[in-house]
């Protein structure tokens, strides 16, 4: 059988694979004629011939590597790229198309992906990226995810800049009508900063949202700038409220304040005069002014008192009528001026007393006949009063005296409400009684500045109605948004009443303001008109959508129901609820409850079908978690796997929320890995295991390389040394050999190469040796030859004698029965007769012969009939009976060598094949 497994190729122990079929000779495709198939277009007759040929040209041109021209056909130029096998020359071919419709061809229709892949990259347009994504799906994985990316973007950059159109439509309308809201504003910005891709018109708009936000900053400051003038305001009605007398040094900085106040106020934007602060600070300013009037008058009434009594204290005692233009002068309203005043009037009264006046009887009028406004209908005060009967009815002077001190404060503190209560109060106590002189002197000083305040109340109540009406009328001018417009018209009505409490203001002045409002209500009420259509049309459609949900809920099938349909829908429901249009405030609260009724419903079942997959999945995690302590880990991973398929929940079922999925995830992925982590444990301990076997191995290999160094050294030491070396490596090295073992083994590869290194150092040493003793043969042969032929030729033999017995002495011995054959012939060689030698010249011819033929060497033309009968010879020899012993060509050489005979050089030529050819198959063996 050992001819059939050499035909196989193959040894005993390896299984016989089918023989390899010879590769099949196809015939080359003839490469056509490129100029002939350029001329066969320009003469087709029909498109379908023109394309026909164009894909003719193409592969032509892909076969031949010719780079189609400029002015060829786009179809020539697809045939070219897509029959192309070189990638980078059709790389280049693709690089040089620019035709969008030519590059979607190429990119469904190439050979190579790349080719694909990159004449992808280099459509833009839409039209043919959707093309080439459709004709790639499910074919071309690379390019089709590369089309569908850049879809994708391109809708979601459409999206955007539609979406920042839109905003730059809101902005430029709330630019229009300021104040900018913030909480919208803001909102926008937010969306605005979302948005990507958004092209040129998000560049827009964010320049827009710049200015918006520059314009909000701007409106903030205003703002901030008239609350903070509002409350300087404040401060500056409360110092001239209650200035303290002499006020001189004051009084220029208060009408400085006063006047930058007023032009604060006097260049205030349009949208910010109906704001309630602008309004609070033109009823400031007006109190304001008022107290410096009040303060100027009060000025003016103190120096003309001054003069009077500076003339008087001037004069001659004997001035008269001083009394009466004392009496009738304007006192300043201050008390701590007017009680100068008294104490300088006291002291001339004391020193000249022909300036006092003449009693005379007067009629004393009822008390209940006087009233505070009658004893304050004049700015005069008599100084000191005429004297009044005293009411026989006892006063409680200490209440009274208490009422007095609150009247004071009220009119200190500016509180005319206050003042007022207290006056009556005082005037209830006294009734008809007369009061003592200090006490209504006291009364009658009061009583003129609750007058002079109560004129003062009555004129600033008249320019704030003056102001307000103004407001009013401004209403009239532009378009202000309505809401804005409805809360302007409601703060004047309410700032209006609040005036009336102070002073009624007359029916025409009212009349006239009321007319104005309701002119400039009109866009009001008929916005307010429009909204309640548009939110009874909303309430409608809402109620619609309530009653088509109840009805399509009441049907639902709950024991068969598909959750994830139920949540579409309920998404779907809540998203038509959103665009559903505003309905009023009670409607809307009305519709919600019963809208939230079916979601509550919805959500009801949704959360009984979670609460059924957690459970599920519950029980999952707990066998993921104990399958840890499984012993078995091909069984571990096995049902791991198992409830990894599991986990993902069934059709129609529930999903879960986003937390508590992603939380039994973790803890289902945690216990799966920590399964499949002791397989990798495992492996990485094997991996150790075999590192460690490698280098173990890796040390043999380096340790027996170390010990062929100097392998061309052939003395016997060196020799042993590596023959114990190699014996030593080939058992260390079985029994390091890995159980497993790859063809592809680098260290297995390179023992083989190191034994080899070192079997064929040994090989050729052997051979050296063989070659050698053939060698050591032919030289102790041709020393006996040297006696035979001196002993022929009659030549003295003693010195040649001593010297081939130092020569043979010389050479080592042969082994085996050469040394011996040798001998003999050396000691006969003195001896030798002609015949002797022509015979065993014969003889050698005959061996000669014999080894050509035993080791198939050619023979000379003249041996060649000799040949053949020795041929013959043998091969009768052996069908005998008793067939010779078959012969062995080292022993014949060994023979040969011994046998005396006549020096042939053909015949030595003829025995050097020999020796070579016994050589050769030597190593080959």
């Amino acid at each position: 059988m050992n001819w059939l497994r050499k035909l196989f190729g193959k040894s005993a122990a390896t299984p016989v694979a089918a023989p390899a079929k010879p590769p099949t000779q196809v015939a080359a495709k003839p490469t056509e004629d490129v100029t002939a198939l350029r001329q066969a277009m320009a003469n087709a007759a029909d498109a379908a011939a023109q394309a026909q040929l164009a894909d003719r040209l193409g592969g032509a041109l892909a076969i031949q590597a010719q780079v189609p021209r400029a002015e060829d056909a786009p179809e020539i130029w697809i045939a070219a790229v897509c029959q192309l096998t070189d990638k980078a020359l059709a790389l280049d071919w693709v690089a040089r198309i620019k035709d969008e419709a030519c590059l979607s061809e190429v990119a469904t229709k190439a050979r190579g992906a790349e080719i694909r892949y990159a004449a992808a990259q280099r459509i833009t347009t839409t039209a043919r990226l959707e093309h080439v994504a459709q004709a790639a799906r499910n074919k071309d994985k690379r390019v089709y995810q590369h089309c569908s990316e850049q879809l994708r973007q391109r809708r979601h950059a459409e999206a955007s800049s539609h979406r920042a159109q839109q905003i730059t439509d809101q902005l430029q309308g709330l630019l229009a009508a300021p104040p900018l809201p913030s909480t919208a504003l803001l909102e926008l910005k937010k969306e605005l900063a979302s948005l990507a891709d958004a092209g040129e018109t998000g560049a827009t708009c964010e320049g827009l949202m710049q200015q918006a936000l520059d314009q909000l900053r701007r409106e903030s400051e205003a703002l901030r700038d008239l609350q903070a003038a509002a409350k300087a305001a404040e401060t500056l009605a409360a110092a001239t409220e209650h200035a303290t007398w002499p006020w001189d040094e004051h009084f220029a900085d208060w009408r400085h304040r006063y006047d930058a106040l007023r032009q604060t106020h006097a260049n205030l934007p349009a949208w910010l005069v109906v704001h309630t602060a602008a309004r609070g600070l033109s009823v400031t300013l007006g109190v304001i002014e008022s107290s410096l009037n009040r303060l100027v008058a009060d000025d003016e009434r103190g120096r003309n008192c001054d003069r009077f009594l500076a003339d008087l204290e001037a004069c001659t005692p004997t001035e008269a009528g001083a009394y009466e233009s004392w009496s009738a002068l304007a006192k300043p309203d201050h008390p701590a001026a007017l009680a100068a005043l008294h104490s300088r009037w006291t002291v001339l009264m004391q020193s000249r007393p022909q300036l006092a006046p003449v009693e005379a009887a007067q009629p004393v009028e009822p008390a209940e006949s006087v009233t505070a406004s009658e004893s304050t209908a004049d700015d005069t005060v008599k100084f000191p009063p005429p004297p009044r009967p005293r009411s026989p009815v006892r006063i409680d002077q200490e209440a009274v005296l208490a009422q007095l001190d609150v009247l004071e404060q009220a009119i200190a503190g500016g509180h005319l409400a206050a003042a007022d209560a207290a006056a009556k109060q005082i005037k209830s106590m006294l009734g008809s009684s007369k009061p003592q002189a200090a006490i209504e002197s006291r009364l009658h000083s009061l009583q003129a500045q609750l007058e002079t305040m109560r004129g003062w109340a009555r004129w600033g109540t008249q320019q704030a109605r003056e102001k307000l009406t103004a407001a009013a009328q401004e209403l009239l001018v532009g378009e202000p948004e309505v809401e804005q417009l409805a809360t302007a018209i409601s703060a004047l009505r309410e700032e209006w009443k609040r005036l009336n409490a102070h002073a009624a203001a007359s029916k025409a002045e009212w009349e006239s303001f009321d007319a104005t409002l309701e002119q400039a209500y009109q866009p009001v009420a008929a916005y307010r008109a429009e909204q309640a259509e548009r939110q009874a049309e909303a309430r409608a459609a809402r109620e619609a959508l309530c009653a088509n949900w109840e009805t399509e809920l009441a049907a639902v099938d709950w024991a068969q129901t598909h959750f994830k349909v139920l949540e579409a829908l309920r998404a779907e429901w809540i998203q038509q609820w959103r665009a559903a249009p505003q309905t009023g405030f009670r409607d809307e609260r009305v519709l919600r409850k019963r809208f939230d009724t079916l979601i509550g419903s919805i959500n009801q079942q949704l959360d009984a079908a979670r609460a059924n997959e957690f459970e599920r999945r519950e029980q999952l995690i707990a066998a993921a978690q104990a399958l840890a302590a499984q012993p078995d880990l091909r069984q571990a991973m096995a049902e791991a796997k198992s409830l990894q398929q599991r986990w993902n929940p069934p059709e129609g079922s529930a999903r879960l929320k986003r937390g508590d999925e992603q939380k039994q995830w973790t803890q289902f992925r945690a216990a799966c890995n920590a399964v499949f982590e002791r397989l990798d444990a495992q492996r990485a301990e094997q991996s150790a295991q075999r590192q460690a076997h490698a280098e173990s191995r890796q040390n043999l290999l380096d340790a027996f390389a170390l010990s062929l160094n100097g392998a061309d050294r052939a003395d016997s030491a060196h020799i042993g040394a590596i023959k114990q070396a190699l014996a030593q490596f080939r058992a260390d090295w079985d029994a390091a050999r890995p159980t497993s073992r790859d063809a592809a083994d680098t260290l297995e590869i390179r023992a083989r190469e190191l034994q080899q290194q070192a079997q064929q150092f040994l090989d050729s040493v052997r051979h050296e040796k063989y070659r050698a003793r053939f060698e050591l043969l032919a030289r102790k042969a041709a020393l006996a030859e040297r006696i035979e032929v001196a002993s022929l030729a009659g030549e003295p033999l003693d010195t040649l004698l001593t010297e081939v017995k130092q020569a043979w002495d010389a050479l080592p011995p042969l082994t085996g029965k050469s040394e011996n054959l040798l001998i003999n012939r050396l000691e006969a060689a003195s001896r030798i007769t002609p015949e002797t030698l022509d015979a065993g010249q014969q003889t050698r011819a005959a061996k000669l012969l014999d080894l050509e033929i035993a080791l198939g060497l050619p023979s000379p033309e003249n041996y060649a009939e000799v040949r053949r009968e020795r041929q013959l010879e043998r091969l009768q020899n052996r069908f005998d009976a008793n067939p010779q012993s078959t012969l062995v060509p080292e022993e014949e050489v060994f023979r040969w060598y011994s046998i005396s005979a006549r020096p042939d050089k053909a015949l030595a030529q003829r025995m050097d094949a020999i020796v070579s050819k016994i050589v050769e198959q030597a190593a080959t063996a």
